[in-house]
């Protein structure tokens, strides 16, 4: 394989990293996709960089969330409200007849993802250069798992 060729091939793979623990994304991050491998009772928080035309994060589920308390908050850097937009779609699985519902984000600054989240399950988000418009597809027991806050 020639050398041209080489670097193409390396630069069209993704970069994936696993998120075990509290994380800061840095700017220079953009572009990159999180396996969220975490079940612990407590917050795990994920701090978007400060709003730039352009940037974009995948999240994807590597585990189950099953523990009650575990719960993946994903926050901006400016922490401020109307930070995020976007909708969010909520699957119910797991033989219930309950109806699936989508979570729409309107002026808040922060995405709680609580417990019972399927593996697979993944959030993504786009920012504008004024905010983080949000979307994903979440396998969830029951509807309210995803909630937009201030």
């Amino acid at each position: 394989m020639s050398k041209i060729a080489r670097a193409a091939r390396v630069a069209s793979r993704q970069r994936i990293e696993t998120i075990t623990a509290d994380k800061t994304i840095a700017t220079a991050e953009t572009g990159e996709t999180y396996l969220i491998d975490y079940n612990s009772a407590a917050d795990l928080t994920i701090t978007l960089p400060a709003k730039q035309d352009g940037a974009y994060f995948k999240f994807i589920f590597a585990t189950k969330t099953t523990n009650g308390a575990a719960h993946v908050v994903i926050t901006s850097a400016e922490d401020t409200d109307g930070d995020f937009e976007g909708s969010i779609f909520e699957q119910v699985t797991g033989g219930s007849d309950a109806p699936s519902a989508v979570q729409l984000c309107g002026n808040h600054h922060k995405l709680t993802l609580n417990d019972q989240i399927d593996i697979g399950s993944y959030v993504e988000c786009y920012c504008d250069g004024t905010r983080w418009f949000f979307t994903g597809h979440i396998s969830v027991n029951a509807v309210g798992k995803a909630v937009f806050s201030s």
